[in-house]
């Protein structure tokens, strides 16, 4: 938990303990301390910058949420715009409904 707080930041961690009424081991309370959230773009390196874009940071950050109802569902996730290359390549079965190109906003196909 500390090292997920280090990333997503503490103010969210704890927005999340107090709608959802959690109390937190005391043992966590002495060691997490307080984080600032940190921007994606801090993780960049040379080795995976060609790995890299706007939809993933996008799709990063819409599933590393604390809150579970702020966060997307598997379904959503498969939907972003991240993976728009990858289903034009070929049609992939969600829950037994193609998704198809034709599914995608033609500002993403064209």
């Amino acid at each position: 938990l500390v090292r997920i707080a280090k990333v997503l930041g503490t103010d969210d961690l704890f927005e999340y303990l107090a709608k959802y009424e959690i109390e937190l081991d005391q043992r966590f309370n002495d060691i997490l301390g307080r984080h600032s959230k940190k921007r994606w773009d801090r993780f960049v390196t040379h080795e995976n910058s060609h790995l890299l874009s706007t939809e993933s940071f996008d799709l990063l950050d819409k599933l590393l949420r604390y809150d579970h109802n702020e966060r997307l569902t598997a379904r959503e996730a498969m939907e972003h715009p991240y993976f728009y290359p990858i289903v034009r390549q070929e049609p992939i079965k969600l829950g037994g409904e193609s998704f198809q190109s034709a599914q995608i906003p033609s500002t993403i196909t064209n």
